[in-house]
């Protein structure tokens, strides 16, 4: 690392701090996001090493993935005594997690559905109409959804362009947001949703069922 370190000019090692400060602040450095997140996209991919031998000395790794233009900060992998996988991560409320998947969703859809689009933008509808998908009986307040939207921002997830509540808010999806869930945690949410949803039909229809009934012996 020493030897890395001195091979920098003064520029450089202004830049690599920066850069550092910033990945374990949001995680995420997008290259298509901002001119300043494609200049520390393009000074990392040129020489990634330093900042994974750096990073290693507290047990994260650097990922980079040029297809996607994304460089993620991601905490080296530990097997605990029972064999289960011990890794940092942040814990989400319901609701988090609910527009989280909604939009990791819309933007893999949009993806499959061939667009080679860099900037995928989806409006708020969109984004609730997802959300109903996964059982949400009423949307989120405007406050609520800012909040989680902000959040998600700040790890360079999305960008909120205009202020939520208002029918010109559009969202930015970013290829960051395919690396935030783990799949097989997906997979068991939607699968709980899913159910949730026919227990909901269920509910529903013998509820119809029984007012039929009551309608019919009120007749007789």
């Amino acid at each position: 690392m020493q030897e890395y370190w001195e091979s920098y000019t003064s520029s450089e090692k202004e830049q690599f701090q920066k850069i550092c400060r910033r990945l374990l602040k949001q995680t995420f450095i997008v290259r298509d996001k901002d001119e300043d997140n494609k200049r520390a996209y393009f000074f990392v991919s040129r020489r990634p090493e330093p900042f994974s031998r750096y990073f290693g000395y507290i047990g994260f790794d650097v990922i980079l993935d040029r297809d996607n233009g994304v460089i993620m900060l991601r905490n080296c992998v530990d097997v605990s005594e029972n064999g289960r996988i011990q890794t940092n991560h942040l814990v989400l409320k319901k609701a988090e997690s609910l527009v989280l998947c909604a939009l990791w969703t819309l933007y893999v859809d949009r993806i499959r559905s061939g667009s080679l689009a860099r900037s995928i933008v989806v409006s708020v509808v969109d984004l609730k109409y997802e959300m109903e998908k996964y059982g949400l009986k009423e949307p989120l307040d405007k406050t609520l959804m800012a909040q989680i939207l902000a959040l998600f921002e700040r790890f360079c997830l999305i960008d909120v362009q205009g202020k939520v509540g208002e029918p010109e808010c559009l969202i930015r999806l970013y290829p960051s947001l395919q690396f935030a869930l783990d799949g097989n945690e997906f997979t068991k949410f939607v699968e709980a949703a899913n159910q949730r949803m026919k227990d909901k039909q269920g509910k529903e229809y013998e509820e119809e069922e029984d007012e039929l009934g009551e309608e019919g012996e009120s007749e007789e």
